[in-house]
């Protein structure tokens, strides 16, 4: 949802005087360069009147905001209170030292974010603003800055005048004669004439005795304790001057240490080099050239010590660049400035990895800090073992760095958040290698944790491929062997018999699979040989005939195969006529019909039983209690929602092998995928939620092709998908093209009309979005129109472009003796094209949803067999699935739909095996409508299902692109 109205943030600061700081107040304001009055509070009900959602803000508005929110006085009292509970105000509080020091620990951490945020979003800021909330006349600039200190001291006779002044770029000026707001300590902020900025490594406390006077004088007999006390914390950190001490020169370099730097805006570490010069070290990505302190370590003859660098640190530098890094900016060094850097580490990583090399430069590689902890840059080695029990492998994993041990298990949570720093029990840092994340990324998503060791299902076996320290030589899918039955009556191609074998493997090693062959490339024939393969394995093809002790034969019935086939209710006939011509010795029944209790009773002593989904949804009750030996799903996308009636009945019947069969797995999104995975082998890809966090948001959302390519390798083994170009050499040629249709200008002008309200409809300016249903009807609307205004108005008078374009289209056909199937998704759009059949005396045939059963297969045979008929008019739902007319030399589309899916199973009716002539495909769009759009969307989405399967991505659902779909 978009804001109502541009909006932006603006905050002021005032002085509080309970807490003795300056605390924060947000506002929203339309946005304007102008900002003269401030009287909207950022409070929840006001966002709400600005349309502004918090989860929908940027990640730094939410920060800042929060900031503000956690440094409200009754905040700090809410969270802060409750170990006091006869606290009345944030004083009470105060009173105990520990929630008092607790307290300015929360001021400083909220305050510091608050005002790195102000500067780098560059968000309005005023300070202390009148009542009249006169925001104009307290405005404060925000321009990154920050105030160096300077320290002067002098000696003389009666001791030393110590002053303090302070340099914003190359101004220097005296506190005192500026206007000066303490806004924090430490780290320090100021308001200086009305100019935030940043006090360089000093407490603004420091500042305090030189708000008001220019110096301070410090008499003899105190300069020796004095500076004791306050020269150690301060000298190494600011330049001291000093006129009448002895000078002590120091311009050599003792040593060189690399320490990583944070890059705030790039979200990296770069590195940067500290010189030491014995008592001293410089930042080389500092300018500053000197450094000064008086050394008091003698008794009453304090001495200046000047450090000064040397030209030798270029030399430094250029080691580093010569094995490969580069300067990026304010001597900063990094391995390449110009790519994007994905993994903040990279260049800690670089030190990591040659600091042997990096030693022998010359290079100090010890304590390699990041947040004042220490990088452990020893050398690391993995050990790993791994146990088979049951249907579940048992891992161990040690890595060993220096002296640490860390068990596997303990860094999974790192794995999982992709977050490379390992916190050690010292309170050190463990950098994780970064092809650790891909590695291991499977192996810590799916395995069990117990006791220090892995848990992995064996049917997860290829989580393991990456790591070679685990040996993976008990793939538990096992090779098998063909060998061509008589009692199949058919010859299978060569990638048949593969289908068969890979089939028969899954079977013998327990694990289910999915089939996942193009349209027409005989999956039910490789099913049927599997189970006559299967048949004869078991032992179950003859009749058994036992003699007992006084000879006397007994014949026992061999063994039913017991194998339930679920299919789409119009496929069940087609199946049971294949399997009676290509299987002919199986007993065999269809489950359907009324007399189904009566059937019941042969659930138990059949070889292949044959039911529809709705069917299993109906008697599940009955089919849960018999234990199948094989069940199978024919389109077993038919169970892709999760929450239907019909998956959760179908995992409800026990069996002991499964095989899911679908040209299509992934229709519409990978939750088709994770339903159909999860029939074949429960778990695999984890719960719903799971695979949703893991893969399909990664995936669909982001596009993440390392999730991506997880999940391929994770189904690889269970999701067998050849497609026809790659198979089967000898089919016809396949074209495909787009005829656009001019609508008719009346018919045009009416669809711009409903257009312009579909618009007004569904792009709300409200901010509310419509239900899903709504959605589609009015998008339904605007296909009707596309196609013929009388869809929507039975009595219209005007006439469709579409309809005179594929009469004109069919007329030449017909006259050509082409035999063409004709697809549609609306049953009334074909009524027009049958009526003027009727109208022109052309025979055709017909196929929708109220077709019977037997009527369907008596069309087909029409079709097929005699020379006219020459149009087939099919609706796409009815004639999707299940149809075999290689008679068809074109196949025209009449309206588009958004899932290509639907389509492609309608061309697959005619380009598979059998056909012999080429198959032409003819989509009819009609121009500037949605259904431009629809074929546009189809585009990015008719590879979905090979998202997995071959390569490419998945599209978002028609609500985010509603916006292009009514455009103009």
């Amino acid at each position: 949802m978009k804001p109502s109205k541009s909006f932006q943030f603006c905050f002021d600061v005032s002085f509080d005087k309970n807490l003795n700081t300056y605390l924060p107040t947000s506002y929203v304001v339309e946005d304007t360069n102008d900002i003269k009055y401030l009287d909207k509070k950022a409070t929840s009900g006001i966002l709400k009147s600005f349309g502004i959602i918090f989860d929908d803000l940027d990640s730094n508005s939410k920060k800042i905001l929060t900031a503000c929110e956690s440094l409200k006085p009754e905040f700090i009292f809410k969270k802060f209170s409750a170990k006091i509970k006869s606290a009345k105000t944030i004083a009470d509080l105060q009173k105990d030292s520990k929630i008092e020091f607790a307290i300015r620990q929360h001021l400083q951490l909220n305050l510091d974010c608050f005002y790195t945020l102000i500067v780098k979003e560059q968000f309005p800021l005023s300070i202390n603003m009148s009542a009249e909330k006169d925001f104009f006349r307290s405005r404060v600039n925000i321009d990154p800055r920050s105030f160096e200190p300077q320290i002067q001291f002098d000696k003389h006779d009666a001791g030393i005048t110590y002053s303090l002044s302070l340099k914003e770029n190359e101004t220097t000026f005296l506190p005192m004669n500026s206007s000066v707001d303490v806004l924090l300590d430490e780290p320090g902020w100021l308001i200086i004439d009305k100019k935030l900025g940043q006090l360089k490594d000093l407490n603004s406390k420091k500042l305090s005795p030189f708000l008001t006077k220019k110096s301070i004088e410090i008499p003899s007999k105190l300069v020796d304790n004095y500076f004791k006390n306050f020269i150690p914390e301060i000298a190494k950190k600011i330049d001291i001057q000093a006129t009448g001490f002895e000078i002590e020169l120091r311009d050599t370099i003792i040593s060189c240490t690399i320490q990583p730097v944070y890059d705030f805006f790039k979200n990296c570490y770069y590195l940067n080099l500290f010189f030491d010069y014995n008592g001293y070290s410089f930042d080389s990505g500092k300018t500053k050239k000197t450094h000064s302190f008086v050394d008091f370590s003698i008794i009453n003859e304090p001495k200046i010590i000047q450090f000064k660098r040397s030209a030798d640190e270029i030399l430094y530098t250029n080691k580093l660049v010569e094995i490969g890094l580069t300067k990026i900016k304010n001597e900063l060094l990094g391995l390449n400035s110009e790519t994007e850097i994905s993994d903040p580490y990279t260049n800690i990583q670089f030190i990591i990895d040659r600091k042997e090399e990096l030693e022998n430069l010359g290079f100090t590689i010890q304590n390699l800090k990041l947040e004042s902890k220490e990088i452990i840059t020893g050398n690391h080695t993995v050990s790993a073992s791994k146990e088979t029990t049951g249907d579940w492998f048992d891992i161990k994993i040690i890595i060993t760095v220096g002296t640490y041990t860390i068990n596997f298990s303990e860094i999974i949570p790192n794995i999982k958040s992709k977050e490379r720093l390992f916190l050690l029990l010292d309170g050190n840092y463990f950098l994780i290698p970064l092809e650790w994340f891909s590695k291991y990324s499977s192996l810590a998503k799916l395995a069990k944790t117990e006791d220090g060791s892995l848990l992995l299902r064996k049917s997860n076996f290829t989580a393991l491929d990456a790591i070679p320290e685990i040996k993976n030589d008990a793939e538990p899918i096992y090779e098998a062997e063909y060998v061509a039955s008589d009692l199949l009556k058919a010859t299978l191609r060569p990638y048949q018999i593969d289908g068969v074998k890979w089939l028969l493997g899954h079977f013998n090693s327990n694990l289910g699979a999915c089939l996942a062959d193009d349209m027409g490339l005989g999956k039910t024939l490789q099913t049927l040989a599997v189970l006559v393969a299967v048949q004869e394995q078991l032992g179950f093809t003859t009749k058994t005939t036992n003699f007992d002790l006084f000879q006397n034969e007994t014949t026992i019935q061999r063994e039913p195969l017991k194998t339930l086939i679920v299919l789409p209710s119009s496929l069940v006939f087609n199946w049971y006529n294949e399997a009676a011509k290509f299987t002919p010795h199986f007993s065999k029944m269809q489950y359907v019909g009324n007399d189904r209790k009566l059937l019941a009773s042969r659930l138990d002593s059949c070889d292949l039983i044959f039911t529809s989904y709705s069917i299993v949804h109906r008697d599940i009750s009955i089919l849960e209690k018999y234990n199948f030996r094989y069940l199978i799903l024919d389109e077993s996308q038919y169970i892709k929602n999760k929450n239907s009636k019909i998956f959760k009945a179908i995992n409800k019947i026990k069996t002991y092998n499964k095989i899911a069969l679908s040209g299509t797995p992934i229709e519409n999104s990978l939750d088709d995928l994770w339903s159909q995975m999860e029939f074949i082998n429960p778990e695999i890809l984890g719960t719903y939620n799971f695979f949703a966090e893991n893969f399909k948001i990664p995936i669909e959302k982001k596009q993440d092709e390392n999730s991506l390519s997880e999940l391929k390798n994770l189904i690889q083994p269970y999701i067998l998908r050849r497609t026809k170009e790659q198979v089967l050499k000898d089919l016809p040629e396949l074209t495909e093209q787009i005829y656009y249709c001019d609508m008719d200008p009346e018919q045009e002008k009416l669809y711009e009309q409903e257009k312009s309200k579909a618009r007004n409809f569904l792009l709300k300016t409200d901010g509310s979005s419509p239900d899903k249903i709504s959605i589609i009807n009015t998008l339904m609307k605007l296909r009707q129109l596309s196609n013929h205004p009388k869809m929507v108005d039975q009595e219209s008078e005007i006439d469709s472009g579409k309809y005179i374009a594929v009469t004109n289209y069919l007329e030449t056909l017909v006259k050509e003796k082409q035999k063409t199937i004709i697809f549609s998704s609306f049953v009334t759009n074909l009524n027009f094209y049958t009526t003027w059949c009727k109208e022109n005396k052309i025979t055709f045939c017909e196929i929708t949803g109220e077709t019977p059963a037997s009527k369907r297969e008596q069309q087909v045979k029409l079709f097929q067999e005699k020379d006219e008929p020459l149009l087939f008019f099919i609706s796409l739902k009815a004639g999707g699935v299940g149809l075999n007319i290689t008679k068809a030399s074109y196949v025209l589309f009449l309206d588009p739909w958004w899932n290509p899916f639907a389509e492609k199973q309608g061309v697959g009716r005619a380009h598979r095996i059998g056909q012999l002539n080429k198959v032409n495909v003819i989509r009819f769009i009609s121009k500037n409508t949605v259904e431009e759009k629809i074929i546009k969307l189809q585009e990015n989405k008719k590879l979905l299902s090979d998202s997995l399967l071959e390569e490419s991505f998945v599209n978002d659902e028609i609500e985010v692109n509603l916006d292009y779909i009514l455009g103009s």
